[in-house]
């Protein structure tokens, strides 16, 4: 009795014993039990992953949502496991760790903010290094949910002279892989990765990390390294699955050295291909097998397995879609069969998710083949249709009768194919996937069973297709429409034959309608032909990337009209590629051809002058600059003065962008200097030189006040002012803290590398800053110098933050050798300032000043 008192005394105090108490008590009633459900929220959360083995798996795949909102009861339970030694023992060891599980189970439940502040909270008062790095590992792993990557740059430098455990370390290291997977950095992740699987917690994790680090080598060409990985996973006995495509991917790594290696490879494939329990890996056994062919340069027989492997694809949509890719990618890449490769990208985008890597491009890519063969077909049906307009009429009527029958035809032998196919039976396949972890789902309950509920979803699409939600699903009658049913093929359709007559009526009429039949029609067929030359033109050349056919569309559309809209741009477009071809004779022949043709053309110029595009600029700053000292000369009534800045403009820079500004303020002069008529002449011909200026209304306006005054109702000549802005005042810098701001490189380099440094900074934006939504614009400054304008930054803070990252690793101008370029931040109104003064020391200066 005496020691039971003590004992409780001991409790009640600060005792030694009472700390053990409290510990002993807050470690198994609390942060057991809750770490306990959390070990089994995070199994069930695996167990329903789903992989993408065509790319490199995510390092950390994020948690499927709809799977978190079944788990949500057991977070709260660990919510409520882990608060009771907060509330009850708030002095044991075991408050930080606590704190860290409800900080995930915030995290899974999608309350990020909550989840912030909670690790945010251990890791400014925890005394336990070890639940500090731990929380600040999952901060990181929020920080890259929410896109946050700066956050994650700096967390992870604080790692740089830590000690941490192997736990902590290995999470660390696989959190550092993820951002380098976002940045595309692979050299990057295989050395994270390298660093982690050592210290794997479990069999299938290390499986899963070696896996992705084969595909890593494979990306990188290190066949020898994916190999030896691929077989370490094997070894690891790994779930089906993983198993499976580990040994593909080892087929697909093996050396080729001869056709006994390849014959090798085959058989190896074909036998997996036998295997039952692969039925439902048909389309992934045929999709390699069509990639080993594409090794050899077979290309008939990968366009063949590839047909193979979409019609085996029965519930696998992203591996249709990739099937179907890869087609488009044969017929664009290997064989220039652009109109096929754009059906199959269209059909790619159709299957596959828009948030899968590089969807962006191959929407690009789609759109420009579709650019393409409309082209095509606009040159196509204008010819047909301009040769149909050289026949006579009863010819004309008699061809296009032909080619509605042949239609009406084509569409009969297709409904009839449609009819025999809804009535051909779905096909049934036998064999399943065995599910890794079906036996440990964490649930009894079916509809708990994230694994059981995929499975289950599977079954229902394998037999009866992906059907839309909705009432009846099963009536044959949903299924065949209101068609009856037949014992045998269906071998004809019955049509109502005067609503076919009165249909093919209407077609023949319209079809005739379209044959361009006199000049005016011609020469609008004309015109849309060369539209479309010369856009072919410009996407074999600048987007397809085919400088034969460009130069070979280029001449086509000479030869056809050779008084062209397009002629100067063509000729110097030939010129450009011959260049490129090194043919030399050529380049002068087309260089000749546009001099002459085109003496003034900007194009002309451009072969003597290759900046001149950029001199051109930098001359019309400086004759807006003019224009605006002449103005105020005519404000002060200094016309000779004003004339003589004119004829300045005029003299230095004549490819100027304001002639009609010019030459009407000529004119304004004369209506102050000289008689009426004087004037009316002036502004008549200003007229007739500039009918498409913006300054024509008020040209007009004048033409009838004098003609007023010409009639007599006007006592007194129209008084003549200038439609422009007057003087403004000398405008300063100004500080504006909460103004969006712009970041600033000033290059004084060759413009090719101005365009590299351009290019980097838009992928690394895209990675480190995604949500500022930042432009990179080249802004041309002085003769030998580009402001490499990045905008725009929220604020002078933001601003500040982004110029103070730019001297990390990461940066892009971390990679430039050689001197560094100057750097600052301005607001757009203080950089329109800037190109006004021409000064960067100047604003320095000011800024320096003013904001520092």
């Amino acid at each position: 009795m005496l020691f039971l008192l003590a004992t409780v005394a001991g409790c009640s105090s600060d005792k030694p014993l009472g700390k053990a108490y409290r510990n002993l008590n807050a470690r198994f009633n609390g942060y057991f039990l809750a770490y306990k459900k959390m070990q089994e929220v995070e199994a069930r959360l695996e167990a329903a992953q789903t992989n993408d083995y065509n790319r490199i798996l995510e390092v950390l795949p994020a948690p499927d949502t709809t799977v978190l909102k079944t788990l949500a009861p057991d977070l709260e339970e660990v919510i409520k496991r882990a608060s009771f030694p907060i509330v009850r023992h708030p002095k044991s060891k075991w408050i930080d760790d606590c704190y860290v599980l409800i900080g995930k189970a915030r995290y899974y439940q999608g309350e990020d903010a909550e989840a912030f502040k909670t690790f945010r909270f251990v890791q400014t008062t925890s005394t336990d290094r070890h639940a500090r790095h731990e929380a600040m590992i999952w901060m990181m792993r929020l920080s890259l949910r929410q896109k946050d990557y700066d956050n994650v740059i700096s967390l992870s430098e604080q790692f740089r002279k830590e000690r941490m455990n192997e736990a902590n370390g290995r999470e660390l290291l696989l959190t550092r892989a993820q951002l380098a997977s976002i940045q595309n950095n692979l050299p990057l992740m295989m050395e994270n990765l390298e660093k982690a699987i050592p210290f794997a917690r479990k069999r299938d994790q290390e499986a899963r990390l070696r896996f992705i680090l084969g595909q890593l080598y494979q990306a990188t060409n290190q066949d020898a390294k994916a190999y030896e990985q691929f077989a370490k996973v094997l070894k690891k006995r790994p779930p089906y699955e993983l198993g499976f495509y580990s040994n593909l991917n080892m087929a697909q790594v093996t050396e080729l050295k001869d056709a006994t290696d390849k014959e090798k490879v085959e058989n190896f494939l074909q036998k997996m291909a036998r295997d039952e329990k692969n039925t439902e890996y048909l389309d992934k056994i045929y999709y390699d097998l069509a990639k080993l062919e594409l090794r050899q340069k077979a290309y008939p027989e990968a366009l063949k397995l590839l047909r193979q492997s979409t019609a085996a694809s029965t519930t696998n949509r992203a591996q249709r879609a990739y099937s179907y890719l890869l087609t488009g990618q044969i017929y664009y890449e290997n064989l220039q069969q652009y109109g096929l490769a754009q059906a199959y990208y269209d059909s790619t985008l159709q299957f596959l998710p828009p948030t899968t890597l590089g969807y962006e491009e191959l929407a690009d890519r789609r759109t420009v083949l579709t650019a393409f063969t409309q082209q095509l077909e606009i040159i196509r049906s204008e010819d047909s249709l301009q040769a149909l307009g050289q026949l006579s009429t009863a010819e004309r009527a008699q061809r296009v009768a032909e080619q509605i029958t042949r239609e009406n035809e084509q569409a009969e032998a297709a409904a009839l194919a449609a009819a025999n196919a809804a009535k051909s039976p779905v096909p049934t396949r036998t064999g399943t996937l065995p599910v890794s972890g079906a036996g440990n789902t964490g649930s009894t309950w079916y509809f708990d069973n994230p694994v059981a509920l995929a499975s289950a979803r599977n079954d229902f699409l394998r037999t009866w297709g992906d059907r839309p939600l909705q009432d009846n699903w099963r009536r044959i009658t949903a299924i065949s429409g209101e068609r009856g049913l037949t014992a045998g093929p269906v071998t004809s359709t019955r049509v109502d034959s005067s609503a076919l007559a009165a249909a093919n009526v209407q077609k023949q009429q319209e079809y005739l309608a379209a044959i361009p039949v006199t000049p005016e029609q011609r020469q609008a067929s004309d015109k849309r032909v060369e539209e479309a030359l010369f856009t072919l033109g410009n996407i074999y050349q600048q987007r397809l990337r085919e400088p034969e056919r460009a130069a070979q569309t280029y001449q086509k559309l000479l030869e056809r009209f050779p008084n062209s809209v397009h002629a100067s741009e063509t000729y110097y477009s030939l010129y450009v590629i011959a260049q490129s071809q090194q043919q030399t004779e050529q380049a002068a022949s087309y260089a000749r051809a546009l001099k002459e043709r085109f003496p003034t053309s900007k194009y002309s110029k451009l072969i003597d002058q290759p900046d001149y595009l950029r001199t051109y600029s930098a001359e019309n700053l400086a004759a807006h600059a003019l224009y605006d000292s002449a103005y105020a000369l005519y404000q002060e009534e200094k016309y000779p003065e004003t004339n003589a800045v004119l004829d300045q403009i005029s003299q230095k820079y004549p490819q100027n962008d304001i002639p009609d500004q010019v030459a009407f303020l000529r004119a304004l002069i004369v209506g102050r200097t000289q008689p009426a008529a004087a004037f009316n002449a002036a502004v008549d011909r200003f007229m007739i030189q500039f009918p498409e200026s913006p300054l024509l209304p008020k040209a007009q306006e004048f033409m009838k006040l004098y003609n007023r005054y010409e009639t007599g109702e006007l006592a007194k000549a129209p008084e003549v002012s200038a439609p422009v802005a007057p003087k403004e005042e000398v405008p300063t810098y100004k500080v504006e803290i909460s103004a969006p701001h712009l970041f600033v490189i000033v290059h004084t380099g060759d413009s090719a590398s101005l365009r590299q440094l351009a290019a980097a900074y838009v992928p690394y934006n895209n990675r480190f800053h995604p949500k500022k939504q930042l432009k990179v614009e080249p802004v041309a400054f002085q003769k030998d110098t580009t402001l490499l304008v990045i905008r725009a930054l929220q604020d002078y803070k933001t601003a500040t933050q982004y110029a103070r990252l730019q001297t990390a690793r990461s940066s892009p101008l971390a990679a430039v050798k050689g001197p560094k370029f100057a750097t600052f931040v301005i607001t757009e109104a203080n950089l329109a300032l800037l190109q006004k003064l021409g000064d960067i020391a100047e604003y320095v200066a000011f800024f320096e000043k003013n904001y520092q």
